[in-house]
């Protein structure tokens, strides 16, 4: 980089960190300067600069991951956990800086019901894009026709965080978004799986876990929950996300040892089930003031779990398309 290149955007820098200049006016700016390698502009949320070490196959798939815009699109009054303003213009850098085609945007909890920030993120991320909304059941048919057109490909219930696990109320929206070949993705603990086993037997449309269905350390595949979520995959409609790793890990970075092993069983007990997500940008890191993970390391640590490169490939390729439709 020349040095009116490096004063330029080191001056931009200093400016988005003062205030005093959105993000995407930091991205336009950078298009007139001349051409950057990989590494010089730090993604935001995201520590590290290299690129993923494992061979990234055409049309692979980031199937977890947040649009977060506070300026447009306010959350909730009641959310105080100051989850990070992460646009599409920085997602979109660290889509760059992995490699990745295709992703999945799926609707945070600071939103609660109201969809518009994602919604309106797919947008402008156009037919490589798809989403996974929240909803309750006040919802219309004609509306989730709607969605569908959009790329919406399946309902959120984030259990954890305080949503309904009002049984009729999944096994209705369940059936009412099975006929688009929806799915319900769950994000909730392992004891919940635990006490709605009998539940989600019942749902006629599809099923998908996040974070690995939130195996806890350091039980890991001897808990209940694991066994549930297997019996669950037999039935051929059930998926899981092997997204997260820093999510329930007491091994902790670099290896996440732990969590990588339940990531490794799940591959090998259906490996066809299996999807991968980064959990950009890692809001349960953001609020608890810990360190961002490495997203490259975190792509890399996808061969720990699933060393076959074929197998890698239809995790991130193959599996997606599927179960979101592309």
């Amino acid at each position: 980089m020349n040095r009116r290149g490096f004063l330029t955007r080191a001056g931009l820098a200093m400016l988005a960190l003062q205030g005093g200049l959105n993000f995407s006016a930091v991205h336009a700016a950078e298009q007139t300067l001349p051409p950057k390698r990989y590494g010089e502009l730090q993604v935001p949320y995201s520590s590290g600069r290299q690129v993923p070490s494992i061979k990234i196959p055409p049309l692979a798939c980031d199937c977890h991951h947040h649009i977060y815009d506070p300026v447009r699109f306010p959350y909730l009054p009641t959310d105080t956990r100051n989850q990070p303003p992460a646009t599409v213009d920085a997602y979109r850098l660290l889509q760059q800086r992995l490699g990745l085609t295709r992703n999945v945007i799926v609707t945070p909890s600071a939103y609660g019901f109201d969809n518009s920030c994602t919604l309106d993120a797919l947008k402008q991320m156009g037919s490589k894009a798809r989403a996974e909304v929240v909803v309750d059941t006040t919802i219309t048919d004609a509306e989730l026709k709607w969605m569908h057109g959009l790329g919406v490909r399946g309902i959120r219930f984030n259990i954890a965080t305080g949503a309904s696990n009002d049984s009729e109320k999944i096994i209705q929206l369940s059936r009412r978004i099975q006929p688009l070949g929806w799915h319900v993705q769950f994000w909730m603990t392992a004891a919940d799986t635990v006490a709605m086993e009998s539940v989600l037997k019942r749902l006629p449309s599809g099923i998908v876990f996040d974070h690995r269905g939130h195996i806890p350390q350091p039980a890991g595949t001897d808990h209940p929950a694991y066994k549930i979520i297997c019996r669950l995959l037999d039935k051929g409609n059930t998926w899981v996300k092997l997204s997260g790793l820093y999510q329930d890990s007491k091994a902790g970075e670099p290896g996440y040892a732990d969590t990588i092993k339940v990531g490794q069983a799940f591959v090998r007990y259906a490996p066809e089930r299996m999807v991968w997500g980064t959990d950009w940008p890692h809001p349960s890191e953001f609020s608890a003031r810990k360190p961002m993970p490495d997203d490259a390391l975190l792509l890399d640590l996808l061969a720990e779990q699933a060393p076959d490169e074929s197998v890698r490939n239809k995790i991130l390729v193959d599996n997606p398309a599927v179960l979101f439709q592309f």
